[in-house]
């Protein structure tokens, strides 16, 4: 209301009451008068309370709403809690091998041959061999290895009665010396000298003070020892120490137990044991590229230097362990690096303020070293910096030997390597890489499992079917707080007989962890799997595939995925596995068309975990454990120490 419109007002109210007091009333009728004046003179004001108490109860409503909600999230969250989960797979305690008693029996008379004896004689002029003989005389010898050995050497024998490393005299013979050459140089290929480690032989007396059968169990300890460590020391160095499977649920590799009698065939009847045990070992490159950093870790003396672990430092940063840091880029960046930053490098005086010169060196020397080059120091740039001790490297380096045991001999000259702690995939073609690029890894919690198959076709603009575990652990309570959750971000849901659902239609709290219904995301930008996938069938459900989250590809630690490989540049891979050009790939992704093509000869894939690893040069670069499995094989191997610590006559 304008000023001149209140003053016309308050005079014309005023003449109003005066004409009403110039008419005689009663004091009652004037009272009411002057309320009824009070009141249009003041009616604004009686309006403003009005709305005023107004205003107090919707807040007040509101404030009940927002409660509410309030408990109906904590009941949502306590609900979900108490919903079932699909367990991701998790580590063992390793149990080791049971061990069980080596059997030798003697051979039937008129089976047993005399040693001597090279033609055709009677049962009645056959005599025993000494094992044999030795067998009978001793009575029960009670002897014991890890089970699938003990069959072994137990049937080997019952075939084979006779010695093959000691002489008569109780000596190791020279076939025995060249074993035991071997089996003394083991720690030179990864393995534990421990684990073959015989008792000193030394030569039985014949002395009639000693008892035949004392002396007759001695000879054949002895030789059933040798040939136990013999043939532990052959299916260590092919096949492993550790069986992997028994690590934990995110390990899948064959198991070779069943090739213990062929291999200690291979070794009975080796002419050159010394030279037929070395070539027990992998003879492919990568693992002689490990054996030969191994071997030169003793000539070598550590090269650290002290940095704080817990630094981070973002581009823009004062950090007090700026100084530090250059100085290691300093020591660390190669010669091309050094001259490239020369001028920031030399004039750099220690200040704390992270600049742009110095970012870009940071930059060069994460590109140098593999990791993403963003510029932040962090965890990855300042391990790498500060170096690794030389008994880290050798422990590191043991264990990729024994993991690369748990391979085929040969890769092949073609086929995929996907390294996880390194955080990359590489494209091997003719023995030689032709192609390598950044991967995301899963995160902890959904761990990338470790085996190895085959390549069989790629799709393009793919549709995506969520897994059973993310129906249940993330779907599930996100769809019971709000039925549409799936409906409104343009999830399929189908029945298993394929008829369509809308998810505002299920009952989530009721869905458990065995979900009656698929759930998948339709071909488009949003999809999580991109443009395209590169598939090896699995049970594990594990595949390589694009991303729309690019910008993950950028940071050092990329674990980040539920399992599966996500590629920096999937376009390459599936032109390299499909044998095409990208231009090609590229052309089927525009049509818009989800399609599947098959490779025409199926691609090795081996989706692996090594914290050390030879690159193309045959350098060897050292990377974090990122999900503490060196630190689970490490406890399998004491564990099967302690185990093998205890004699065979134990």
């Amino acid at each position: 209301m304008t000023g001149n419109n209140m003053t016309m007002r308050v005079i014309f109210t005023a003449l109003l009451a005066g004409s009403m007091l110039s008419a005689p009333i009663s004091a009652d009728a004037a009272e009411k008068k002057r309320k009824n004046l009070f009141e249009i003179l003041f009616k604004k004001n009686k309006l403003s309370k009005k709305k005023s108490k107004k205003t107090v109860k919707v807040v007040k409503v509101k404030k009940k709403k927002q409660v509410a909600v309030k408990k109906t999230k904590k009941k949502i969250v306590k609900q979900a809690k108490k919903l079932p989960k699909i367990e991701s797979s998790k580590n063992y305690t390793y149990k080791v091998a049971k061990r069980a008693p080596i059997v030798l029996v003697a051979a039937p008379l008129k089976y047993a041959l005399a040693e001597t004896d090279s033609q055709k004689i009677s049962d009645e002029k056959i005599e025993m061999s000494r094992f044999t003989a030795d067998i009978v005389n001793a009575g029960k010898v009670a002897l014991r290895a890890e089970q699938h050995l003990a069959k072994a050497i137990s049937d080997y024998y019952k075939d084979n009665q006779s010695y093959n490393w000691i002489n008569e005299n109780g000596s190791l013979n020279d076939r025995a010396l060249a074993a035991m050459s071997v089996l003394q140089t083991a720690d030179e290929y990864g393995l534990r000298v421990e684990y073959y480690k015989v008792e000193p032989f030394e030569i039985v007396s014949q002395s009639e003070d000693i008892d035949s059968k004392i002396r007759s169990r001695e000879m054949l300890s002895r030789e059933v020892a040798l040939t136990t460590a013999i043939l532990r020391y052959a299916m260590d160095a092919r096949f492993g120490t550790i069986n992997p499977n028994k690590l934990s649920g995110y390990h899948d590799f064959p198991v070779h137990d069943a090739k213990v009698p062929d291999v200690l065939e291979e070794v009975m009847g080796s002419s050159i044991i010394k030279h037929s045990l070395q070539a027990f070992h992998p003879s492919n490159e990568k693992f002689s590229a490990l054996r030969r950093e191994l071997l030169s870790l003793k000539s070598q003396e550590d090269d650290l230097i002290k940095l704080d672990p817990k630094t981070f430092i973002r581009p823009g940063q004062e950090h007090a362990e700026l100084p530090n840091v250059i100085q290691a880029v300093r020591k660390r960046g190669s010669a091309e690096l050094l001259e490239k930053h020369s001028e920031v490098l030399e004039e750099y005086y220690g200040y704390l303020d992270y600049d742009k010169r110095l970012v870009a060196a940071v930059k060069d020397y994460q590109k140098e070293v593999g990791l993403g080059a963003d510029g932040i120091v962090g965890r990855n740039t300042i391990t790498k910096l500060a170096g690794i001790s030389s008994d880290d490297k050798a422990r590191k380096l043991a264990l990729s030997m024994e993991r690369l045991r748990w391979h085929p001999n040969q890769l092949g000259e073609r086929h995929v390597f996907i390294n996880q702690p390194e955080y990359r995939a590489r494209y091997i073609e003719n023995g030689k890489e032709a192609l390598s690029m950044r991967v995301v890894v899963g995160k902890k919690s959904n761990q990338t499992n470790f085996f190895y198959d085959e390549i069989e076709h790629v799709v393009y603009n793919p549709y995506w079917g969520v897994p059973a575990s993310i129906i249940v652990n993330e779907f599930t309570p996100k769809s019971i707080a709000n039925p549409a959750y799936l409906d409104q971000r343009g999830y399929e849901l189908k029945t298993w007989g394929g008829k369509k659902l809308k998810s505002s239609n299920i009952n989530w709290s009721k869905v458990g962890i065995r979900p009656n219904f698929s759930v998948r995301q339709k071909p488009g930008p949003k999809n999580a799997l991109g443009s395209l996938k590169i598939m090896f069938p699995n049970k594990h459900a594990i595949y390589m595939h694009d991303t729309p989250a690019k910008a993950l590809f950028n940071r050092e630690h990329r674990a980040y995925s539920h399992g599966c490989v996500r590629l920096h540049d999937p376009q390459a891979m599936a032109a390299a596995v499909l044998g095409k050009s990208k231009r090609q790939v590229n052309s089927f992704i525009k049509q818009g068309k989800n399609k599947t093509e098959k490779l025409s000869v199926k691609v090795p894939v081996y989706v692996s975990y090594f914290t050390a690893w030879p690159q193309e040069d045959g350098t060897v670069k050292y990377f974090n454990d990122m999900y503490e499995r060196d630190n689970h094989l490490m406890k399998a191997f004491k564990a099967t120490q302690k185990a093998r610590s205890i004699s065979i006559s134990s």
